[in-house]
């Protein structure tokens, strides 16, 4: 059986999306029934191309769907040239991850102007909550692109494979269907590791304002006013790394926070630091980097929204705060600072719910079964 995988950004430099697609091409590549190809573009590509078709990209991509003739094409993360793949792999069964909330909402964030989830996704009845902070002519230009998203997607998509039973929820009540629940690959379990760095914190990500990396600098700076000793290390890149910078000197934060680039190989990080903090503003449709510091026995503290409120329990495994209330996650963060045992205990708490998810054998199982199902439906 022969698969092709097509994505936006076609490099392993990435985030939690780019882990999974060169995750599950690995793992596919593995498989002895399976030949896998996979192709895809830079993501740094004018916005044009989310309207129309790029007639020169979508002959390039049918010639090698033609060469190839695959059995099923596996989409992931296709915005940046949405029109010319879904013309594209048009006559071909058609099975996509969804990512992230683009298909619920024209912002992709799923939150309200308040910064509370969205219980529905958008609707004529939050037709304006969804702008958030993006002006006025641009969200027009979200949601042009967002209506012309959904229609192509559900003439297409045969099946859908959200990585959280949320976002499948989500997908459903909107009419996009059918969606089963896969999650990602997953690294494999690491032994606590003894060493906890008390007053260590990480930050492991993209440097983007639905990441809620400004929120954690003003908490962690009114965390710091209690406690001077703690000590921040945020790791990733992104278009607002020179602002964040900027952020960290305004709020003398430069003896607390060290700022570096993105880690392919995190393990150092989560061993050194106690609490992983995922502030995340937008909703997040699984949450990589929480599964991860699960396996390497470090507690969480995240934001009360999408997958994360599902991964975290509660002063069990973490702690979760409302990113909306001033205050709350610098709370969380002293409660731990000041409670090495606690968030000790958190983290094995944490270890132990991460050895109850699927492994990565049952995960390839039920995606090559949804191969199987709509080969040559």
């Amino acid at each position: 059986m022969k698969i092709l995988l097509i994505t936006d950004n076609h490099s392993p430099q990435g985030g939690g999306a780019e882990k999974y697609f060169f995750s599950l091409k690995e793992k596919l590549e593995n498989h002895p029934d399976i030949q896998v190809f996979s192709t895809g573009f830079s993501s740094n590509v004018s916005p044009l191309w989310r309207l129309f078709i790029n007639p020169i990209k979508y002959w390039q991509l049918r010639k090698s769907i033609k060469t190839i003739n695959p059995d099923v094409i596996h989409l992931h993360t296709v915005k940046c040239y949405m029109p010319t793949i879904l013309h594209a792999v048009k006559g071909y069964p058609v099975v996509q991850t969804t990512h992230d909330y683009a298909l619920i909402c024209p912002a992709s964030w799923n939150i309200h102007n308040d910064l509370t989830p969205c219980p529905t996704g958008f609707s004529v009845s939050c037709f304006w909550k969804h702008r958030n902070h993006f002006s006025f002519p641009v969200y027009l230009i979200f949601l042009i692109i967002f209506f012309r998203l959904r229609r192509l997607t559900k003439k297409v998509v045969k099946h859908y494979l959200p990585p959280s039973p949320l976002l499948a929820n989500y997908l459903t009540q909107n009419g996009f269907g059918p969606a089963t629940y896969i999650p990602p690959p997953q690294s494999p379990v690491n032994p606590p590791t003894a060493s906890l760095a008390s007053n260590h914190f990480l930050f492991l990500g993209q440097l983007g304002k639905h990441k809620g990396i400004y929120c954690l600098l003003e908490e962690f700076a009114i965390a710091c006013k209690t406690n001077p000793d703690l000590k921040l290390t945020m790791a990733g890149r992104g278009r607002e790394e020179n602002n964040l910078r900027k952020k960290i000197k305004e709020l003398n934060l430069a003896n607390n926070i060290a700022l570096q680039n993105w880690s392919t190989e995190p393990a150092k990080l989560y061993q050194d630091a106690t609490v992983l903090i995922v502030p995340s503003l937008w909703q997040e449709s699984f949450g990589l980097v929480t599964a991860e510091a699960m396996s390497h026995a470090r507690a969480v503290i995240g934001s009360n929204r999408g997958a994360t409120a599902w991964l975290v329990d509660h002063e069990k495994t973490g702690l979760l705060f409302d990113p909306a209330k001033k205050g709350d996650l610098a709370q969380c963060i002293l409660k731990l600072a000041s409670n090495f045992d606690l968030a000790k205990q958190y983290g094995n708490n944490a270890y132990e719910k991460f050895k109850t998810f699927p492994d990565n054998e049952m995960i390839l199982r039920e995606i090559i079964e949804i191969y199987k199902n709509k080969k040559g439906a």
